[in-house]
């Protein structure tokens, strides 16, 4: 029951304009967010939007940051990323009912500072689960068994389950006692890498970003100053795309705020620590929040079939694509699929495929042989042939007509391995490590 609750809360839960900041007794906080900027919105509204109550300690007067201050921002970056929270923040820009990459693409055009301000203000007054307090600072902080102790400046004491520290220069982290903790920036500069694939990390992908021409998505280890701070989280670093919120950045820091407040969540959620997170529950949140693990440019929130190709794409069957010089990171839907494509990682996900690909070289999937591979792996009889049939336009929402002699693009092989085979449920370490 627990799991399908932290899936599954809508984001759509709205309270009266104004609780926040009602005299009336809140409920016991369990996740605290600190800073002012549009970072620690997002961690906060992530957060609340889990199903976890969260306190918000904002050390200024006006939420935002950069993005509300100066004059009209243009941003480019995240190019054909525009999602999760950042994605909402542009929506209440465009003043529209539904995301679409035309009004998200306009939006980020012309951000003016004062109707920033108000989708802040205005959002964070109508979201269950989120109390706020304005010109605070925390002035002590210190571990407290799982959680944390937390002071501040107005004399309040709590004690929460899991800290995000949205601050500049991480102030929570210089307020620690344990003075031998280091910033593990090694660690962190990882994030802003290309995806490799030689590499499992990037299934552990919480957050995608393309800045310059630098295109990647940003593990799951990474939001995490030193592994000796369990349930602290960090949205920003050192590192020169993590350290301050110009605008160009702010979209990166959203969306790895987002995944700060998630993993947060989940810590209080479950009543767990930060190394015992679940990698693909805490992905499988995120994306339900339609942020994403896999950075494709191609395949948008718009795109019917976005869900099953991160879930799929998370799991390296099917393999993004960087092309025109590595400025561009696609899934490229309307491709075939080979077995020599998919054949590694099939083969470690499910070791009876093993014997199905022995002496198999298979230069083009037909929609024949994919079901031919998911009988051998899930046991199915031939009652899986008519399943898909009835369910091809419908269900899958595939055009075309059904043809068990059709080459199988890769979004029709993605939807299909999803529904049936379902990599994405086999469990993945903090270093991507398939854990069976």
């Amino acid at each position: 029951m627990a799991t399908k609750l932290f899936f599954f809360i809508s984001c759509c839960l709205l309270a009266l304009p104004g609780m926040a900041q009602k005299s009336k007794k809140q409920p016991k906080p369990q996740v605290l967010v600190y800073g002012h900027g549009a970072d620690a919105f997002s961690a906060a509204m992530q957060s609340a939007q889990s199903g976890v109550e969260t306190y918000w300690i904002v050390d200024s007067t006006n939420i935002g940051g950069s993005l509300i201050q100066g004059g009209i921002k243009s941003i480019s970056s995240n190019h054909l990323l525009d999602v999760g929270t950042w994605a909402f923040f542009l929506k209440g820009i465009a003043n529209v009912k539904e995301i679409s990459d035309s009004a998200l693409l306009a939006a980020k055009r012309s951000i003016a500072p004062r109707i920033a301000q108000n989708v802040f203000e205005n959002s964070v007054d109508t979201i269950k689960r989120l109390s706020y307090k304005k010109n605070l600072t925390v002035t002590q902080i210190q571990k407290s068994g799982k959680g944390w102790q937390v002071a501040f400046s107005n004399g309040e004491k709590i004690k929460v389950k899991a800290v995000v520290d949205a601050s500049q220069n991480v102030a929570l982290l210089n307020l620690m006692k344990e003075k031998e903790i280091k910033f593990q920036e090694h660690l962190l500069k990882e994030s802003a890498k290309k995806i490799d694939y030689d590499s499992s990390l990037y299934r552990t992908g919480i957050a995608v970003g393309q800045v310059g021409e630098k295109i990647f998505n940003i593990p799951l280890k990474n939001i995490q100053p030193d592994s000796t701070l369990r349930n602290y989280f960090v949205t920003r670093t050192k590192d020169e795309l993590f350290s301050s919120d110009i605008p160009e950045h702010i979209p990166l820091l959203m969306l790895r705020a987002q995944a700060c407040g998630a993993a947060a969540a989940y810590c209080a959620f479950f009543n767990t620590t930060s190394d015992a997170i679940n990698v693909r529950t805490l992905q499988g949140e995120l994306l339900a929040f339609k942020s994403f693990m896999i950075p494709f440019q191609d395949i948008g929130l718009s795109d019917i079939h976005y869900s099953q190709i991160q879930r799929v794409g998370a799991t390296g069957v099917l393999q993004g694509i960087y092309k025109n010089n590595g400025k561009m990171f696609l899934f490229a839907a309307d491709s075939l699929v080979s077995s020599k494509e998919i054949e590694p990682v099939m083969k470690q996900l499910y070791t009876r495929s093993q014997i199905w690909f022995k002496d198999k070289n298979i230069a083009t999937f037909t929609l024949n042989d994919l079901l031919d591979l998911i009988k051998y792996v899930a046991t199915r009889g031939e009652e899986l042939n008519t399943e898909v049939e009835k369910g091809w336009s419908k269900r899958f929402k595939f055009k075309g007509t059904y043809d068990l002699t059709r080459k199988l693009t890769r979004r029709e092989f993605a939807v299909l391995v999803d529904s049936y085979l379902q990599p994405f449920h086999v469990r993945v370490n903090l270093k991507g490590e398939l854990q069976y």
